[in-house]
């Protein structure tokens, strides 16, 4: 067994690495050869880039803002441990503007079991890292970013639709909209999902705001939405429809 100084010293040192790869990152020194891949239930995204020397492995979970994985070394030393929590968000129309900010701790490997918090080391805090670190190249649309600006300004206010107690049959409005339409099936169209994660055809939400579902167009006794409006919806669920 290692000393307590021995061990003491090998976190201090750990430490020290990984706060200086993360500080790369948010210094914008990114990664030269990259790669995100979304799971098929939309619920993280797989990311492998390489950090200055490093390559990190990690997974980015919109549901519960954190972001875990490895940090690979050239050295041949074992990989350390990642744990980040996103403590705020600065939403941007455009996904790759937005900007996270990030706590995270170290740890290496647990030898055996019980593994134990005690053996994650603060590494940094307030850590900035904009969506292009996070989220695919291209991705035109977050459900935060885009949408969820569009339920708020046109349908979740509307007391006989889609807010909180309204007599509607799904509520839009913020927080909570997420979970009442993502592969929940509709009330007025059995056969669809208000929103199918990849399939635009199959959610009857955007039948409703094309006007080719049951009943009338939404948003009820307004304009149709724009264009602009309407593309970022189309464009969130081809991209599978994220909670980001």
């Amino acid at each position: 067994m290692r000393s307590t100084d021995s061990r003491i010293k090998a976190w201090a040192t750990r430490a020290t690495v990984a706060a200086a790869l993360v500080a790369s990152i948010a210094s914008g020194a990114a990664a030269q050869q990259s790669g995100v891949q979304q799971t098929p239930d939309s619920a993280r995204y797989l990311i492998s880039k390489d950090v200055g020397a490093e390559r990190w492995a990690i997974s980015y979970n919109p549901r519960d803002r954190t972001v875990t994985g490895n940090v690979f070394k050239t050295d041949g030393s074992p990989p350390s441990f990642v744990f980040c929590d996103i403590v705020d968000e600065a939403l941007s129309p455009n996904p790759a503007e937005i900007q996270y900010t990030l706590n995270c701790f170290g740890a290496s490997g647990c030898a055996e079991a019980p593994c134990s918090n005690s053996q994650w080391t603060l590494i940094a805090t307030g850590i900035n890292l904009p969506g292009s670190f996070l989220l695919p190249d291209g991705t035109r649309s977050t459900y935060a970013g885009n949408v969820q600006p569009i339920f708020t300004q046109s349908c979740a206010t509307n007391l006989a639709c889609h807010v909180a107690g309204g007599a509607g049959p799904v509520n839009l409005s913020d927080p909570g909209s997420y979970g009442a339409i993502f592969r929940v099936r509709s009330g007025q169209n059995q056969a669809e999902n208000y929103v199918t994660p990849f399939d635009v055809d199959g959610s009857y939400l955007f039948d409703k705001i094309l006007g080719t579902g049951l009943g009338v167009r939404m948003p009820i006794g307004a304009p149709p939405l724009s264009a602009e409006q309407t593309d970022a919806i189309r464009n969130w669920i081809l991209e599978g429809a994220v909670n980001n």
